[in-house]
């Protein structure tokens, strides 16, 4: 009988173990959001519009971010290569590293690439000259 009784122990602590780590892995899983958000960052990387924009406000979102950073909203005045200006608010994932930086502060300029397909999608890069 004790034997029996170890083994269902046993049974059960594997059990509880497997749902407690499908619930890690499924947390930490993309949801469409984030697959959305790759997939337009990999477009801007790729294709994007060059330009300068310069930080008007930031303000961290309620969104998580996929991967180490936070989610932000940052508000920003753009002008493109061509000529074009306009503001819009982007939304990026920012590390605590960056935020503590001050580089994303109002003010400060960034180069910057923009979804030729969508204007207000765009991804800032390093600080501009």
């Amino acid at each position: 009988m004790g034997l029996m009784d170890n083994i269902k122990n046993a049974q059960e602590m594997a059990k509880q173990a497997q749902e407690q780590a499908g619930g890690v892995m499924q947390a930490g899983m993309p949801d469409s959001a984030d697959m959305q958000y790759a997939q337009t960052a990999n477009k801007i990387a790729q294709s994007g519009l060059p330009g300068v924009a310069t930080v008007k406000s930031i303000s961290e979102t309620k969104e998580e971010a996929m991967g180490p950073g936070k989610r932000y909203a940052i508000e920003v005045a753009i002008e493109l290569e061509s000529g074009e200006s306009y503001e819009t608010t982007i939304q990026q994932s920012l590390t605590d590293d960056a935020m503590s930086s001050g580089h994303y502060e109002a003010g400060k300029r960034f180069e910057v690439k923009v979804d030729p397909d969508d204007r207000s999608q765009a991804l800032l890069y390093g600080l501009a000259d």
